[in-house]
C-alpha cells in the first residue's frame, strides 16, 4: 500500500504539468501584432503648448520567419506626422518606433478636446515572398489640447500725468487669450518713486469669468489702479510694474503670470533744486539822493542880506 501511495506522489505532479501544457494554445508561426504603448501619466495622450507629441507603439513578431510591413497614420487636428513607413521584423522579436505629430495650433482648440491618432500596419512580405491577402494590424489612443493659461494685459487708453498731492486712477483691460475660461488672480504692483503709493481698486472685475478670444463674446476685465501722490513729490516720471496672474493656473498649482510696465508723469509741485534752496535770487536796489554844496557867492549874499537887518534894527 505503502508503495502504490509512494508512486501516486510522484507521478501526480508530472500528470498536472502535460495537462497544463495540453490547454496552452500553440504558438501562432504566422502571428504578428501592433501596439500603441500608453503613456506614463494617463491612457492618452497630450500635446504640449507648441502643438506637438510624440506617441510610441511596437510590432511584434511571433512567427517563425521574418516579415516586412507598411505603416500608415490617420492624425487628428491636421496635424502632420513624421514616423517610419517600411520596417522589417525578424523572427520571434519585437521593435518598438515612435510618431511625432507636429503643427497644431492648440490655442484654436478648447482645452481637453480629444480626438483619435490610427497606426495601421499591414504585412508586405514573408521570409522575402509577398503576400498578396491584406493581413493588417492597427491601434488607436486618444490625443489631448492641453489646458492653455495666457492672460494679456492692454496699454492705458489716457494721457497719465497727475498732479501731486492728488489721489488719481487709471484702468488697464485684461484680457483671455488662452484655450479655456479664466479671470484675473493675483495682482503685484511696485514703483519706483518713494512718495508715490500704489492700490488695486476693489471695484476693479477681479471675479469675472473671462472666455477664451475663440469665443464670439470673450469679455474684458478692467484692472482700476489707485495712485496716492504726496504733496512732496517733486515733478518727474515714475515706473508701475504690474504682474497679474491667472486664476485657472493658481488652482492647478502653476501659477501663469503676465506682467506689464506702465510709466506715469507726476507734473506741478516743488522741484529738487526748489526745496534745497529757497533764498531769492533778485539783487536789493538801493536808492540814494545826493544835494549839492551851496557856492561862495551865495555864502556872500547871504552875509551882506543878513548885516543890512542887523542894522535898521539898531
Amino acid at each position: 500500500m505503502r508503495a502504490h501511495l509512494l508512486i501516486f506522489l510522484l507521478v501526480a505532479p508530472l500528470l498536472a504539468t502535460v495537462a497544463t501544457a495540453q490547454t496552452d494554445p500553440p504558438s501562432d508561426p504566422f502571428g504578428w501584432d501592433l501596439t500603441i504603448i500608453e503613456p506614463n501619466d494617463g491612457p492618452d495622450y497630450d500635446f504640449s503648448t507648441d502643438g506637438e507629441v510624440t506617441v510610441e507603439f511596437f510590432i511584434e513578431n511571433t512567427g517563425l520567419t521574418d516579415i516586412q510591413i507598411s505603416i500608415e497614420y490617420d492624425v487628428p487636428f491636421n496635424a502632420s506626422s513624421d514616423g517610419p513607413t517600411e520596417e522589417s521584423i525578424g523572427a520571434g522579436e519585437n521593435e518598438t518606433f515612435t510618431v511625432k505629430l507636429t503643427g497644431v495650433n492648440v490655442i484654436t482648440n478648447t482645452a481637453g478636446l480629444a480626438a483619435s491618432l490610427k497606426i495601421e500596419a499591414t504585412l508586405e512580405t514573408r521570409a522575402g515572398t509577398p503576400i498578396g491577402s491584406g493581413d493588417s494590424r492597427s491601434d488607436e489612443v486618444d490625443i489631448r489640447i492641453p489646458r492653455i493659461y495666457q492672460l494679456m494685459i492692454g496699454d492705458p487708453t489716457v494721457a497719465l500725468d497727475f498732479n501731486s498731492g492728488t489721489m488719481m486712477d487709471f484702468q488697464l483691460e485684461v484680457t483671455n487669450h488662452g484655450n479655456s475660461e479664466d479671470r484675473i488672480g493675483d495682482v503685484e504692483l511696485e514703483d519706483d518713486c518713494p512718495l508715490l503709493s500704489v492700490s488695486v481698486d476693489e471695484a476693479s472685475d477681479l471675479e469675472k469669468v473671462l472666455k477664451p478670444q475663440m469665443d464670439q463674446n470673450p469679455g474684458v476685465a478692467n484692472l482700476k489702479i489707485i495712485l496716492d501722490i504726496s504733496a512732496a513729490h517733486p515733478p518727474r516720471a515714475c515706473d508701475i510694474d504690474i504682474r497679474v496672474s491667472s486664476h485657472g493656473s493658481k488652482a492647478e498649482g502653476t501659477m501663469v503670470w503676465v506682467e506689464t510696465t506702465v510709466r506715469i508723469e507726476v507734473i506741478g509741485g516743488e522741484s529738487e533744486e526748489d526745496t534745497e534752496d529757497n533764498t531769492p535770487n533778485d539783487p536789493t536796489i538801493v536808492t540814494k539822493t545826493t544835494v549839492p554844496a551851496p557856492s561862495i557867492f551865495y555864502l556872500l549874499i547871504s552875509t551882506l542880506v543878513a548885516s543890512g537887518v542887523a542894522s535898521k534894527r539898531k
